[in-house]
């Protein structure tokens, strides 16, 4: 009789936390198993393993379905941000037609997002590479560009090699922020990468970023200085078009280590071992900056407050935001 009571009592505490994750969620428990039964019923297969005395668990197709979801998610967030500001910009303009915000394209940053959502910053953001940001910026088609590369590259970089063929005297480029680049693992380290040498010598499975990103370029640039050829990475071919998508295929085991930056590896709960710091400028014709608008946001980004983000960004620096450069500053000569 008392097995039998206290296998009473540890079920209504089963059904308790399942009570308490389902309000976590704004929902009723009797609304998340209406829903499980009603897809499950619509898939012909179970989502849910149940039994007594058992805490119910995600069925290996629950479990693929989730993965699958965050990977779409992953793979379009830049999209998505994309839509998102469009369609604010949409909503902003019917009710103020004289709203003009600042068009950013260019590499995607979370910084940036932040802004945009948090803010009363008139931006409006359109995340790709940072190449095409500079492209667009070239042909008048957004008046900021963004983009990223290792800190102190020089004029013969690939990073200058890059993107120098789009900048003219006729730039300045904002400062915005210095963001932390590195190797992002499986919690636990279990293929034990800490370094560019270690994917190779263990055969670690890679996925590279797309070429035109900062990240494909500061990837590059330590193959050569560790004297790695490309064909010695698995997976160098193997392409992520975004740092969010390259987090998901890493904790869904699907591939052993990628680059981005620590806020993205932390968000996805991944391991991060450090290895560059990289700048992220704001390039803008010099024409642009003259502006009232433009003097406005650089104004704004000088004064703007980061505290309250802190656990949002790791790995960031905003010290020295809002300053603006010369291209030949930035790039500076080779001292070699």
């Amino acid at each position: 009789c008392m097995k039998l009571l206290q296998s009473d009592v540890e079920e209504a505490e089963r059904l308790l936390k399942h009570k308490a994750a389902a309000e976590e969620l704004g929902y009723s428990f009797r609304h998340i198993w209406n829903e499980l039964n009603k897809w499950e019923e619509e898939l012909g297969q179970s989502l849910v393993n149940r039994s007594r005395g058992k805490n119910a668990e995600l069925s290996p197709l629950a479990e693929q379905l989730l993965w699958t979801n965050k990977e779409v998610q992953a793979k379009y967030k830049e999209q998505i941000i994309e839509l998102q500001s469009g369609i604010s910009y949409s909503f902003r303009k019917a009710f103020n037609s004289a709203w003009d915000p600042i068009v950013i394209e260019g590499c995607a940053d979370s910084a940036l997002n932040l802004l945009r959502r948090t803010t009363d910053c008139e931006i409006e953001l359109n995340f790709t590479i940072s190449r095409k940001g500079l492209e667009a910026l070239r042909e008048g088609k957004c008046e900021l560009a963004g983009f990223n590369f290792p800190k102190s590259s020089t004029n013969n970089s690939k990073a200058f090699g890059t993107f120098g063929h789009l900048l003219t005297k006729n730039n300045g480029l904002i400062f915005f922020a210095t963001r932390l680049q590195g190797l992002a693992v499986a919690p636990g380290n279990p293929k034990k990468i800490y370094s560019i040498l270690d994917i190779a010598s263990r055969k670690a499975k890679f996925i590279n970023r797309r070429e035109g990103t900062g990240t494909r370029i500061l990837f590059d640039q330590m193959l050569d200085v560790l004297a790695v050829k490309p064909e010695e990475i698995e997976g160098y071919n193997d392409i992520s078009d975004t740092q969010f998508f390259t987090a998901v295929q890493i904790a869904s085991g699907k591939v052993d280590v990628g680059l981005c930056t620590a806020n993205v590896a932390k968000e996805n709960g991944l391991d991060f071992i450090p290895l560059a710091k990289e700048v992220y400028y704001l390039a803008a014709d010099e024409k642009f900056l003259e502006t009232a608008k433009a003097k406005k946001f650089i104004q704004f980004l000088r004064s703007y407050d980061w505290a309250e983000f802190k656990d949002q960004l790791e790995g960031y620096d905003f010290t020295g935001t809002g300053e603006v450069f010369k291209v030949s500053d930035v790039f500076t000569a080779d001292a070699s």
